[in-house]
């Protein structure tokens, strides 16, 4: 079983390692192109790491949100099951 384990683990960093490439090559190729590094759209907006567009910047606000209120509701619910009463 832990053989199993640690061979998905393998698997699961093979496979963020090849997403992560992938990633930053196109990220790269449209900054080069000028457009937005985050959807490829041509940008309104500068930030200070490069260009990036109105619609970008919201969804990244939003997800970042939406991140903290999940983290606070599992803190939550972490200390509640495992808070000794």
């Amino acid at each position: 079983m832990l053989k199993l384990g640690f061979n998905f683990l393998v698997v699961v960093l093979l496979v963020l390692v090849v997403v992560f490439t992938w990633r930053t090559k196109r990220r790269e190729k449209w900054e080069r192109a000028g457009l937005c590094y985050s959807c490829g759209a041509v940008p309104h907006t500068i930030d200070k790491h490069g260009r990036i567009c109105n619609d970008c910047v919201l969804t990244r606000k939003i997800q970042r949100g939406l991140a903290a209120f999940m983290a606070l509701v599992a803190a939550t619910i972490a200390a509640w099951m495992y808070w000794p009463f």
